[in-house]
């Protein structure tokens, strides 16, 4: 048997692969063309509203991008096409409600125009009502790349193209609006065209509006966790603004690094579950064992490599140093951790609520020290502060999953059960 299951890890991890591998070359190509010739500045105001984006995007996405894939892993296959639906009309609700805050957010806290603004907050903000959570929980990477991934890079690059003959930040925020719109239809399309039974979409407001309930730990994990990572930049902006594109180009590799690892992650969602009651939790135990050696590395990694990749990828017009390159380090060794032990193994471990209280804990500890060390020590104070808080985060999540499996007597609850 397990001959044959490690080729079929394999191929999955080699389909998720594709769309990592696709996504970081077009986005990090896509860094020095648009610094050179819309500025650093501009990019920097683009990296801001971008970071807005995935503060908002929690309340769109409500869960369903956090715990969704788990989800689906646990349903029935036939049952699989209506709860996308189903969480769909909920997610297009919020969206409309979400997207003019941002844009007075964006406004506010940036120097764009407001058409510029306004166009960006549709286009940053619209990825959380697709479906790549979906074709994630159903072990399809093939359908995340073509359907969700590919459209997405496609709009990153026809919007450099375009630039270079009208360089103009509107121009390349109208690319990215129509591609990952497109992202959003045919994404949907592929995840109910798999249905062998008729779907309906209840569009009344207050079902939609019910279902939101069920995602409560998923939200308030998803929430926290993003405050963590998309505030610091936000406080860069308003505490140390010189460093803004210093720090937005820091965050990129940081982020292109959690992303090259998100393969490995999604074959880990899949492959813990579907062992079973009876196996899943030695398979949890492996997993968490290994989860903080992995950090550790990839940490080291990203410190050593980041100040050798920035003036490389900013066409020499930005350099990182060691000062703010090792703290992002430890916030990408937290993270990774965080995201295995957190997604991986309390969600299958029926630790909903644990996952949720050890981001609010990550937050409240983050939220008021980065202002702190950002007044004291600049851009780095903020990494540092960013980096510790996700180590908390970590470290709870570990000793919440040694105590369950410790105290394990019957096997774990589906994935669905801590969402009642």
């Amino acid at each position: 048997m397990a001959s044959k299951a490690a080729p079929a890890l394999l191929r999955r991890f080699g389909g998720f692969a594709t769309s990592l591998v696709f996504s970081t070359v077009v986005n990090l190509l896509a860094i020095p063309f648009v610094i050179f010739t819309l500025g650093k500045e501009t990019w920097g105001e683009l990296a801001l509203a971008q970071a807005t984006a995935a503060i908002f995007g929690i309340a769109v996405a409500f869960g369903w991008g956090t715990v969704g894939a788990a989800l689906v892993a646990s349903l029935p296959e036939a049952e699989r096409p209506q709860m996308f639906l189903d969480s769909l009309v909920s997610r297009v609700y919020l969206f409309l409600l979400a997207l003019p805050v941002m844009f007075l957010v964006v406004l506010l806290m940036g120097k764009v125009d407001p058409p510029v603004a306004a166009l960006a907050s549709v286009a940053y903000i619209l990825p959380f009502v697709g479906a790549s959570w979906f074709f994630i929980g159903q072990v399809k990477p093939w359908k995340l790349f073509l359907f969700d991934v590919l459209p997405q890079g496609l709009g990153t690059v026809a919007g450099v193209v375009l630039i270079q003959f009208f360089p103009q930040p509107i121009i390349f925020v109208l690319s990215l609006l129509a591609f990952n719109l497109l992202a959003v239809v045919i994404g949907a399309t592929g995840a109910l065209s798999g249905a062998g039974h008729t779907v309906k979409a209840d569009l009344r407001i207050v079902p939609a509006m019910k279902r939101l309930r069920d995602q409560k730990y998923g939200v308030i994990a998803a929430g926290t966790g993003s405050l963590n990572s998309n505030l610091p930049m936000l406080a860069v902006g308003q505490v140390v603004a010189a460093a803004l594109p210093q720090y937005a180009l820091a965050d990129k590799f940081f982020r292109f690094a959690v992303a090259g690892f998100g393969p490995v992650l999604q074959v880990i969602q899949g492959w813990i579950p579907e062992a079973g009651p009876a196996r899943s939790s030695d398979r949890i135990r492996t997993v968490a064992r290994l989860a903080p050696f992995v950090g550790l590395v990839a940490g080291i990694l990203l410190a050593v490599l980041t100040p050798w990749a920035s003036p490389l990828f900013s066409s020499g017009v930005i350099t990182i140093d060691y000062s703010l390159s090792i703290p992002f380090g430890l916030i990408l060794a937290g993270v990774i951790v965080a995201q295995v032990v957190g997604l991986a193994c309390l969600i299958p471990l029926g630790k909903g609520a644990a996952l949720a209280k050890s981001t609010a804990i990550g937050a409240a500890f983050n939220v008021p020290m980065m202002f702190v060390l950002g007044v004291m020590f600049g851009a780095p104070g903020v990494a540092w502060a960013v980096g510790l808080a996700e180590l908390v985060v970590a470290g709870y999540q570990i000793m919440v999953v040694r105590d369950s499996l410790k105290h394990l007597v019957h096997p774990p609850v589906p994935a669905a059960d801590p969402l009642p």
